[in-house]
């Protein structure tokens, strides 16, 4: 199960984060014996756990509905969602700093030179490393710290033939765990094109051209030739 991080600054589904997290911690008291289809509210008792009005139950119901933390079963009932048990055990922490991102980004670039130099049989290196999300705002205080790795074959030189290489997968899982033992503040996503990147963004981190450029494929670099040939002369 995924372990949320609720900051303090900001509310969740209307509530604050400690009010929401002892709500739903309060909703699943009592169930855990009980099998996944068994648990159920509905919408008296859902104010009850949370300790609000009938309005206010039901603004929260409609917020629970649309992010996904319950599901409605008929006739007034709902079922929690793997989401809704993952904001009953979720951490609640102070804001991240703007001066502590900076200083998390310094060493997410130190990290990936790291993996591209040394980690030699993970088959990807990290050509981009791009921010987004809250540090785009200006903000003084930060929820998360959103980091988009652009990520390219790498290339089968000496350094790994006496070794074998790690599977696409595992690879992706140890970069993955590589930047979130950083901080818990941190979320990763990985994509192979910088056109994938939610924009808007900042990009923090770049590996040299000449060593990307090695790392695809001859046939693949030919490919890409032909295709940029091609458009030129429809184009014309």
């Amino acid at each position: 199960m995924k372990i949320r991080t609720l900051v303090t600054h900001r509310r969740y589904f209307g509530l604050e984060p400690r009010a929401f997290r002892a709500g739903a911690t309060r909703a699943l008291a009592g169930t855990s014996t009980l099998p996944p289809e068994a648990v159920r509210f509905d919408l008296r008792s859902l104010g009850e756990h949370f300790g609000l009005d009938a309005p206010a139950s039901e603004a929260l119901l409609h917020e629970l509905l649309k992010g996904r933390l319950l599901e409605p079963i008929g006739t007034g009932l709902y079922r929690p969602t793997e989401r809704f048990r993952e904001y009953a055990l979720a951490r609640v922490v102070a804001p991240l700093p703007r001066a502590r991102a900076k200083a998390l980004i310094a060493k997410a670039c130190a990290l990936s030179a790291h993996i591209n130099a040394d980690c030699v049989r993970n088959p990807f290196l990290i050509g981009i490393v791009a921010v987004s999300g809250s540090y785009m705002n200006r903000g003084d205080k930060l929820a998360e710290l959103t980091l988009w790795l652009v990520v390219h074959p790498r290339p089968r030189g000496s350094s790994r033939q006496w070794r074998r290489s790690l599977g696409k997968t595992d690879g992706s899982r140890q970069i993955i765990a590589l930047f979130r033992s950083l901080s818990s503040f941190i979320v990763v996503h990985l994509v192979s094109d910088k056109g994938l990147v939610r924009r808007p963004f900042s990009v923090v981190f770049q590996t040299d051209a000449d060593l990307m450029l090695r790392s695809v494929p001859p046939w693949e670099r030919f490919r890409e030739w032909s295709v940029s040939i091609s458009r030129r002369l429809a184009s014309k």
